[in-house]
């Protein structure tokens, strides 16, 4: 099942969390314009995150981890190692606080950017949309198919209908702004159509190409013979098997079909390309020995049409729009929604959040273990 957790980041991508302070309200972790991101949605969402590895596992999931003490927590890890001591414990909160941190801010904060995006866009997803989807995704997981293993599945992960309706949403959401801009980007001209073939017309030629039976023999005295016999009426089948030292068409009875200009050596390419359908030709000597040969036939050399190279051609400029619109929009979806989120003391990620340290080389933000409050 897509968990809300893993859904929303295909566009944007947020990593690493950073402390540092800002002015967001007291009770959100984060805005985005006037959209804020509160403290209970930030609490219930942990507690998704927190619970999500353990459903239908049959474990019960350790308390979220709650900073700046971790009380509960720490309670909850020294039933499960009491072996381990006090600073054990609160650093397996620490560090799993941190990571659940990262990703419900990211989570939460990117889904208040789809929202809008899909505004700017003038995109809309309806209710019936919305209802179809979770229907569908009640269909296909085990998990939701009855209301039996709903309930169960409610009760072990802390999500509620709501919560996987909206994940629902904000995946119909990101669908549908991806098909926009795969729809503009497959807008191709007519004009654009005939510049690619212009620029490109040496894709749609086909060369001259000759169809040849040949023997190969190492001594001009070789080919005199070869030639005889072939004059005399024996066939190229015959006389390759018996004469060629060329392993590929002594198997193939001489034949060697579709040649095209600077495939073969200078002096057999020339002589090919030079020779008359059905008549009997040699060659001089050749890096790999003497030619006796007949072109079988040939097929003259042609151009594809613009006519019949419209459909191709405007495929494949609609897949690299659509290719460079979708990492345009990557890059300017980030951008553009970073620079209007901030975020509180303790939530701070680096791609997501405008006043967030710089991210090093190494990808990393020197990030310190959280130990304010959210």
């Amino acid at each position: 099942m897509r968990t809300a957790v893993a859904s929303c980041a295909a566009i944007a991508t947020a990593v690493g969390v950073g402390a540092c302070g800002s002015g967001v309200p007291s009770n959100s972790i984060a805005t985005v314009g006037n959209a804020k991101v509160t403290d209970a949605e930030f609490a219930h969402w942990m507690t998704v995150a927190n619970n999500q590895p353990y459903v239908n596992s049959g474990d019960t999931p350790p308390a979220v981890p709650v900073a700046p003490n971790y009380t509960a927590c720490i309670a909850s890890e020294r039933q499960r190692d009491p072996g381990g001591g006090a600073s054990t414990w609160k650093a397996t909160c620490v560090t799993t606080y941190d990571e659940l941190n990262q990703e419900v801010t990211a989570l939460l904060i990117e889904g208040i950017w789809f929202q809008g995006e899909a505004n700017d866009r003038h995109v809309k997803v309806t209710k019936a949309q919305i209802n179809a989807s979770w229907n569908e995704e009640q269909k296909t997981e085990s998990a939701l198919s009855t209301p039996q293993k709903l309930d169960t599945f409610l009760a072990e992960s802390g999500y509620t209908v709501s919560d996987l309706k909206w994940v629902a949403m904000l995946n119909l959401l990101q669908e549908a702004i991806v098909k926009k801009v795969d729809a503009k980007a497959g807008d191709i001209s007519a004009a654009r159509i005939a510049a690619y073939y212009k620029s490109h017309r040496s894709a749609y030629e086909q060369p001259e190409r000759r169809d040849v039976d040949l023997v190969l023999v190492g001594t001009a005295a070789q080919a005199a013979t070869v030639k005889s016999l072939l004059a005399g009426g024996q066939s190229f089948a015959k006389v390759a098997k018996q004469y060629s030292i060329d392993p590929t068409t002594k198997s193939s009875g001489g034949v060697e079909d579709g040649v095209e200009q600077g495939e073969e050596t200078a002096i057999f390419n020339a002589a090919i390309f030079k020779a008359k359908v059905g008549v009997l030709e040699s060659t001089a000597k050749t890096p790999f020995g003497y030619y006796v040969f007949k072109v079988t036939s040939v097929t003259s050399a042609s151009l594809e049409p613009l006519s019949t190279a419209r459909t191709a051609i405007k495929a494949t400029l609609a897949s690299n729009g659509q290719t460079a619109a979708i990492d345009e929009l990557r890059t300017t979806f980030v951008k553009k929604w970073r620079a209007r989120t901030t975020c509180a003391s303790g939530h701070l990620v680096s791609d997501a959040c405008s006043n967030a340290p710089a991210t090093s080389s190494t990808g990393a933000s020197g990030t310190t273990s959280s130990t304010g409050s959210s």
